[in-house]
């Protein structure tokens, strides 16, 4: 039976790390470098900060594609097995179909429980330095990049202009600056002939090396403001240090981000949920209130004036109103509505807003057990189709295996919308897919370990010509 498990094993774990890391390259490619590569591109990003941020983006993308790596991996290894015809050998040798799939079952529970524990623990601490990094990544601006004969005002209070650069571009031809970093107008300029560009090791400020030039400023007289006086400077060199701080890449505090879903695990989403809730009720609760002592006190008062003199005739009443007294009624009713009705609206969002949050929350709790049966129930969907199609390697098992990936995917990004749009509750949303892969995975099963042949198309086609041939009275 070792010998047995070994070689299960071994026909498993290859195209299970081979499609694991491929899936995970593709989604990193579509979620990450497409999605955000004009983020990147042009803002002179350290590479260790690059790297970071692709690394915490492909842990967070593992736990999606561990589904599809345990279907895919099942139909080739027990394909191969069918195909070659060892799982015939096994079975020829009174070993059922469960037995035969019992290592690589048990990896499985082992490896649903790992994906558990990753993300309860490890996924939160990564999203969230994601996150974090990424946002600080788009809000970095672009590097400088000043181009001949146009002005370059990126660099916040200086407007600087080159009128040609050299072919390696590091001597500079007719530089013109306006500083504008005092906030009092364009009271300094410079000009020179060449210069050279550079940036101090902390790239915190840029370094503008001009040669054979002249300095113009304007000074305010101390004793009297309205009057100023032109300075010259004329230099052979003068070195200008303008400061990039806002070029730089600026780390936001964590702390900002832990709220959302994604960075909690199951016991902080359990808390965070049970809180909301109690904000909800205690909302709810002072809207009750407030309807029934605030809202609706005038007109209640006025109903009790009303009990109060019932043979009072209320148009004779407002016909002895002057024009004035009557508009000033009318006005300070259309007041009293629409205060009530901006109040409202606001006790309104309130709730659908913790509602929303509610929904969020709970989604993200059952998001982190959910995948870890679907890689059970993927793979008695994968194992017995590739022992019953009997089909190994790259071709039809990966198109069989997509097939069900993507049925399995659409049903859940459908179901999380009906629970987004508050149709169906959370719990019942995200586990409705594996509900309903649940009876196919148990009618697989049942006709892999009957060596069913559903999928033989030598017996399709064998019907079909049975069929015309009694059509014919052959």
């Amino acid at each position: 039976m070792k010998k047995l498990h070994t070689l299960t094993l071994r026909s498993f774990l290859p195209p299970f790390f081979a499609t694991l890391f491929i899936s995970v390259f593709l989604l990193f490619l579509v979620q990450i470098v497409i999605t955000y590569l004009d983020d990147f591109i042009g803002k002179g990003l350290k590479t260790t900060d690059l790297l970071k941020l692709f690394g915490y983006a492909w842990i967070t993308i593992i736990p999606q594609c561990i589904p599809l790596a345990v279907l895919l991996a099942s139909i080739m290894s027990f394909g191969n097995m069918a195909e070659s015809y060892e799982l015939a050998a096994m079975k020829s040798s009174g070993l059922s179909l469960f037995k035969i799939m019992k290592a690589v079952f048990v990896f499985i529970l082992v490896l649903a429980g790992i994906t558990f524990l990753f993300n309860n623990f490890i996924l939160p601490v990564v999203h969230l330095k994601s996150t974090s990094l990424l946002y600080d990544i788009r809000q970095k601006k672009p590097t400088v990049n000043i181009k001949e004969g146009i002005f370059y005002n990126k660099v916040d209070n200086y407007s600087i202009r080159v009128g040609k650069k050299s072919k390696n571009k590091e001597i500079l031809h007719d530089v013109y600056i306006y500083d504008h970093s005092s906030h009092q107008g364009n009271n300094v300029q410079m000009y020179s002939k060449t210069g050279k560009i550079t940036t101090t090791s902390d790239t915190s400020a840029l370094v503008l090396i001009l040669r054979d030039g002249n300095r113009y400023a304007e000074v305010a007289d101390a004793n009297d403001p309205n009057k100023k006086s032109l300075s010259q400077l004329v230099y052979k060199q003068l070195q200008v240090n303008i400061p990039l701080e806002d070029f730089k890449l600026k780390r936001t505090n964590e702390e900002l981000f832990k709220g959302h879903g994604e960075m909690l695990n199951v016991w902080q989403l359990d808390s965070v949920v049970d809180s909301t809730q109690r904000v909800l009720k205690r909302r709810i609760n002072t809207l009750e209130v407030q309807a029934g002592t605030y809202f609706y006190s005038r007109t209640s008062s006025i109903i009790k004036v009303k009990n109060e003199f019932p043979h009072m005739d209320v148009r004779q009443f407002y016909d002895s109103l002057t024009t004035d007294q009557f508009n000033t009624a009318i006005q300070n009713a259309l007041n009293l509505c629409r205060t009530n009705a901006t109040n409202l609206e606001n006790y309104n969002s309130g709730i659908a807003a913790d509602k929303e949050q509610i929904v969020q929350f709970l989604m993200e709790w059952h998001k982190k057990i959910v995948v870890c049966f679907a890689c059970i129930i993927l793979f008695f969907v994968g194992a017995p189709l590739g022992a019953i199609i009997k089909k190994g390697g790259l071709g039809l098992p990966v198109i069989v295996s997509v097939m069900f990936f993507l049925a399995y995917y659409i049903l859940t990004e459908v179901f999380m919308q009906l629970a987004i749009d508050e149709i169906l509750p959370p719990w019942q949303a995200l586990w409705m897919p594996l509900v309903i892969f649940l009876p196919i995975s148990i009618f697989l099963t049942t006709k892999a370990a009957k060596d069913s042949v559903i999928f033989d198309i030598t017996v399709y086609y064998s019907l079909i010509n049975k069929l015309f041939n009694k059509k014919k009275g052959v």
